[in-house]
């Protein structure tokens, strides 16, 4: 598949896109999409936000099938003018936020395997555009997004790239939100783990109320289910942090 319209992409993000090939996903591997659809949204439809569930509603995203890039593009950039672009797997951090700072969400295309349905190392397409993209149809949410990485892709320095990726771990991998006098979810990462998403829910982790200062002096646990998660009252409360963040970080 091409994209359309054509468009110029930063830096050396063009070396890694593929085409996402969609004659070529098997029986098996749309029954993985499927089945995975079906578990999580069991769960979220009570227990994510409200922008997420609407994302899942206007892009179209179902079980029945995998999504088409293509066409989800069709329906995403005029809503908030992001796009997403099919790419071979991991990309370098600058190549990653030089992307996002251009409202380019790289995905995945290749879905994990049956056996590893809760959880894969590598990225996937679940996870990229079931568990990112319906956030990227909200305006406030999408907006940030491209705040985050127009600050992360100038830092050059290591201590300072990892303590900002709290804040990206902390908001859009496993951020929270309060509404309706409950806690909901909004992170991918939450999103579309159901052991994260269940930690959450049966109170096996802390939440404390979204504060900058403390999201940015709490170090990330890649490797264990999340001890601790920020709830932001709004999508706008993060979005107004930015400019802060730009202070904290000198850029």
């Amino acid at each position: 598949m091409t994209m359309q319209p054509q468009i110029t992409l930063p830096g050396d993000a063009a070396s890694y896109v593929v085409e996402q090939n969609y004659s070529r996903y098997t029986p098996v591997e749309q029954n993985t999409w499927q089945t995975l659809f079906n578990l999580r949204m069991e769960q979220l439809r009570e227990h994510a936000c409200r922008e997420y569930l609407e994302g899942i509603d206007v892009l179209n995203i179902t079980a029945d099938r995998m999504p088409v890039i293509e066409r989800l593009n069709d329906l995403l950039r005029p809503r908030t003018n992001w796009m997403l672009l099919p790419v071979s797997g991991f990309l370098p951090g600058r190549t990653f936020f030089d992307l996002l700072a251009a409202r380019i969400f790289p995905s995945t295309t290749y879905i994990r395997k049956p056996e590893s349905l809760d959880y894969t190392p590598e990225p996937d397409i679940f996870h990229d555009i079931f568990g990112h993209v319906p956030m990227h149809a909200n305006r406030v949410f999408a907006d940030y997004l491209q705040a985050f990485a127009q600050i992360a892709r100038q830092i050059d320095d290591n201590a300072d790239q990892e303590r900002l990726g709290r804040l990206f771990w902390y908001t859009i991998e496993f951020g929270l939100i309060r509404q309706d006098g409950k806690v909901k979810l909004y992170g991918s990462g939450v999103i579309s783990s159901q052991k994260e998403s269940t930690n959450v829910i049966n109170g096996g982790c802390i939440v404390h109320d979204f504060n900058l200062e403390e999201v940015l002096a709490t170090t990330v646990k890649v490797d264990e289910l999340q001890p601790k998660l920020f709830a932001i009252d709004s999508f706008q409360q993060i979005f107004e942090v930015t400019p802060r963040v730009r202070q904290i970080f000198g850029v």
